[in-house]
């Protein structure tokens, strides 16, 4: 198997633990989970260069979608629980690009950094909005 694959497996490995929404140290934990089962998942596939992409891919996935989630069920309640099926749906279609068309998993990858680091930036401003208002 190639690496974009396991990168690909990894990612939705880590998209599936995310749809807990799960933060602070709850967080931290799921997020070893699914490292290590994408470290298991990756080492059965692909050895152990396959086992260190699939954790950090699962890693990644976690992070940012447990985040995105936690955002949506604290705004709308029990919003979050749709948005944790569509998640799932899309982790389902990750496995499937990553299989058959394994260069698209780099768009996904670069899709989830760039989730990641635009909600760090707007919670940032949010906060340092706050601390004017002091």
């Amino acid at each position: 198997m190639d690496i974009l694959t396991d990168l690909g497996i990894g990612i939705a490995i880590g998209m599936l633990a995310g749809t807990a929404g799960t933060h602070g140290s709850a967080r931290g934990r799921m997020t070893i989970l699914a490292a290590v089962i994408g470290l298991v998942a990756g080492f059965l596939i692909d050895g152990f260069v396959g086992a260190l992409v699939a954790a950090a891919g699962a890693a990644l996935g976690c992070i940012v979608i447990s985040d995105v989630v936690y955002g949506a069920s604290r705004r709308e309640g029990s919003g979050g629980g749709a948005l944790a099926f569509i998640v799932a749906l899309v982790a389902v279609v990750v496995v499937a690009i990553a299989l058959f068309v394994e260069p698209v998993v780099v768009v996904f990858a670069l899709a989830l950094i760039w989730l990641g680091l635009s909600r760090h930036r707007r919670a940032q401003r949010k906060h340092a909005g706050l601390r004017v208002l002091r």
